[in-house]
């Protein structure tokens, strides 16, 4: 067994499989040759973090800036990975020319910003988070300039797919194990589909500290990507970081190492027992994360790009995953 883990990388298990494992990477990065290495080698599937949020591609009325995506989407064809694009509508991604405008000029906005993205990357991105982070704490509508817009969901949802009608299209949320956003998306999902809204995923968010995880991946994922996809629609681990906290990093190296593996570990078994399409780590290395501070290391791949035993975790359920379906 040692010598089959050692032998395979991450990439190679999850292809066998059918499986997407991906890593959110931003453009400004690509020009660090180990960094590229890393993400080609490693992983099937990227995420643009940041390069194609609206405020990224439409700084003001008059620019389109699509420079720093286009370069994402060139590095993931060149190597052979899907990207999954991220995110069409989400209450921190906005203007502060868009502030001032009428519900109607705002929702003109959103739509030609959908259907501009779409049918550029049309082909070259097979899934969309279209609309991110909705739903508050108490499962109840999130504050957003996008709710001036009437009705705003499950137009998102439509303009996505009139743009492009191959692309998978998906809602992405955090704490989405809790009861009641778990819920309160059941809810949604329902009502979406049963007005015939091309609704066809749902993605979840883990960043949480380290012990938080291992809790998450014991009692409820698993649980949750199981009851969800029984709705009839795919459900992907969109979003995971693992930080070591502060009072943590404090333990020997071996021990918070391992703690973090084995918290790896568990959210991918979770993911897969529940059926989970994909599991995608916001950000590979400690040397460049988001989300955390970088002091958390939460990455696969340490500072100076090494993989850390998080990584050999990860590689070892998809053995053990890879001998099952032998």
């Amino acid at each position: 067994m040692a010598i089959l883990i050692m032998n395979q990388m991450l990439r190679e298990l999850a292809d066998n499989l059918g499986f997407k494992i991906g890593t959110a990477i931003q453009a400004k990065l690509l020009i660090h040759d180990q960094y590229c290495d890393v993400v080609a080698k490693h992983f099937n599937l990227v995420a643009p973090a940041t390069e194609l949020k609206i405020h990224t591609i439409r700084p003001t009325p008059y620019t389109w800036n699509f420079a720093n995506a286009d370069r994402i989407v060139e590095f993931a064809q060149k190597h052979r990975q899907s990207v999954r694009g991220h995110t069409l509508c989400w209450h921190l991604s906005r203007c502060e020319w868009m502030k001032n405008l009428t519900s109607l000029e705002l929702e003109t906005v959103l739509r030609d910003f959908i259907f501009e993205t779409l049918r550029r990357y049309r082909g070259k991105i097979y899934a969309w988070d279209v609309v991110n982070e909705a739903i508050n704490d108490q499962a109840r509508p999130h504050p957003s300039l996008w709710r001036q817009v009437e009705n705003f969901i499950p137009k998102c949802f439509q303009w996505a797919h009139q743009a492009d009608p191959d692309a998978e299209l998906m809602y992405l949320d955090y704490r989405v194990h809790t009861l009641a956003r778990w819920k309160a998306i059941t809810k949604m999902v329902r009502e979406l589909k049963a007005a015939d809204i091309p609704i066809h995923g749902v993605g979840m968010q883990l960043h949480h500290e380290v012990f938080r995880s291992l809790a998450i991946g014991h009692l409820r994922l698993a649980a949750a990507i199981q009851d969800l996809s029984s709705l009839g629609i795919n459900i992907h681990v969109s979003e995971v970081t693992i930080a070591i906290p502060p009072a943590s990093q404090a333990l020997p190296a071996a021990i918070k190492n391992q703690t973090q593996a084995a918290a790896y570990r568990q959210l991918l078994k979770a993911s897969l027992e529940g059926g989970a399409k994909s599991f995608t780590v916001w950000g590979c290395t400690d040397r460049f994360i988001g989300h955390v501070p970088k002091e958390s290391t939460p990455g696969l791949f340490d500072l100076n790009y090494q993989p850390k035993p998080a990584y050999f975790a990860l590689v070892n359920e998809l053995s053990q995953w890879q001998e099952r379906a032998a």
